[in-house]
């Protein structure tokens, strides 16, 4: 797929901003279109098939949110980015949760947008190519049992994050959640309630963490945590908050791990790796806690 067959529709309600996305998209071979209000756009939506929609999230009148809706519910693959002004992610997080594939934050540069688009087109290209419904299933960003996002989603947003981390200096926090003894309840209990447990957990991380913190499940009984502009120190309370209600609420322990960017790791790979043995240095030390990696003593 050539991104002359790509189709992108720019909605925002300031002129400069509209003509410099059409431009920079035109040069790079793109098919553009624009609208300079929600109304218009859900019209031009109506008429024509869009592949990737950029809008501004605050709009007079119908919103980037309800346009981002109607994309969805009319081309469930449709890549939508939404532009926010306000670099807090928590401006955004129910457009992500609503389906938004990325955002940007005002002012931006033609390297940033350039680079979220490339990124769309290759989820688009894989999407055109696979033709197939198995295909469409393992593209979904959504386990399929517990509802959360899935360990392949994991792996497509905490790039995001981490770059952005880094283009505004802040911090990024990450946790792994592992329940202790998931094998031994599963051969006591049953599949059944085995599945139950991983739902039920997927109910307290929700519950817990804070609407701006993205949940996935990375494993079998494995999970971890996001956490946008978070220091490890910050962190701790959000890991406290879920330790203290799966306690009240699941018949099993777990053990927690987190790490942060960048005090523990400048890449994705780190940042995991970290967390990751913070976890199991949990397991390591019996169970049933919190550790954080690098502190000399941590939670029970």
């Amino acid at each position: 797929m050539k991104n002359s067959e790509i189709n992108v529709l720019v909605v925002d309600d300031e002129q400069v901003m509209r003509d410099l996305l059409h431009d920079v998209l035109t040069d790079a071979g793109y098919k553009v279109d624009t609208a300079g209000r929600g109304e218009d756009a859900l019209e031009k939506i109506k008429a024509d098939n869009f592949s990737i929609v950029i809008t501004d999230l605050k709009m007079p009148g119908i919103s980037g949110l309800e346009v981002l809706r109607k994309v969805k519910s009319t081309n469930s693959n449709a890549c939508v980015i939404m532009i926010t002004a306000y670099p807090s992610v928590e401006s955004v997080t129910e457009a992500m949760r609503a389906g938004a594939y990325d955002y940007i934050v005002k002012p931006f540069n033609v390297e940033e947008i350039s680079l979220v688009l490339r990124r769309a087109v290759e989820r688009q290209q894989l999407i055109h190519e696979a033709g197939q419904k198995e295909f469409y299933q393992e593209l979904s960003i959504l386990d399929g049992l517990t509802g959360l996002y899935n360990h392949r989603h994991f792996y497509e947003v905490l790039p995001r994050e981490i770059e952005r981390a880094e283009r505004y200096k802040q911090a990024l926090s990450l946790l792994m959640i592992d329940l202790d003894d998931f094998k031994k309840f599963n051969d006591t209990n049953g599949h059944l309630a085995g599945d139950k447990l991983l739902q039920d957990l997927s109910e307290v991380l929700i519950k817990a963490v804070r609407s701006a913190d993205m949940v996935f499940r990375y494993g079998g009984e494995e999970f971890t945590v996001i956490c946008p502009q978070t220091s490890k120190q910050q962190v701790v309370e959000v890991a406290k908050r879920i330790f203290n209600l799966a306690r009240e609420k699941l018949p099993v322990t777990m053990s927690v791990g987190l790490s942060a960017y960048p005090d523990d790791g400048k890449n994705v790979q780190e940042v995991v790796t970290k967390a990751d043995y913070a976890m199991y240095q949990a397991k390591h030390l019996g169970k049933n806690r919190i550790c954080v990696f690098g502190a000399e003593e941590n939670e029970k």
